[in-house]
């Protein structure tokens, strides 16, 4: 009898217990807003990144072709498997040159004092001396006059 009500004050006990009110909110990552000033405009070349192989691989398919079609023979075989070499190493020379972009640096003086650079569109009207907002969400930072 006695298990019976302890398990019986366990259960009302249960039911009488608050559960949380309203929504249940999560955040994930943080918002960091600063203030500063532009010190620095600059252009700058930015690289598309990595080559993804294509412009090598065209390059080294038309080399072959072309240097097979010279002479005859063995020495048509090694004209071949030479402009395969030459004509990959070209097209990925092309590829290379084909992903450079123009970005725009700003240097900027933030009020607590730190001076950070950041990458901005190019073409967007900044100039040394304006003030600006940049707000970071989740470690990418976007700048803004204000």
């Amino acid at each position: 009898m006695r298990i019976r009500s302890t398990c019986f004050a366990a259960v009302v006990l249960a039911g009488c217990a608050s559960t949380p009110s309203g929504p249940i909110m999560t955040t994930e990552g943080s918002t960091l807003v600063q203030t500063g000033r532009v010190t620095q405009v600059r252009d700058v070349a930015v690289h598309g990144g990595r080559p993804s192989g294509v412009g090598s691989f065209i390059g080294t398919i038309i080399g072959g072709v072309a240097g097979s079609k010279i002479g005859s023979g063995s020495g048509s075989t090694a004209a071949g498997i030479g402009g395969a070499i030459a004509g990959g190493v070209a097209g990925q020379r092309a590829e290379e040159a084909g992903k450079v972009n123009t970005s725009t640096e700003l240097t900027v003086q933030l009020d607590s004092g730190e001076s950070r650079v950041y990458r901005v569109d190019p073409g967007e009207p900044f100039k040394i001396g304006d003030p600006v907002r940049v707000t970071t969400v989740n470690g990418v930072s976007k700048v803004a006059r204000y």
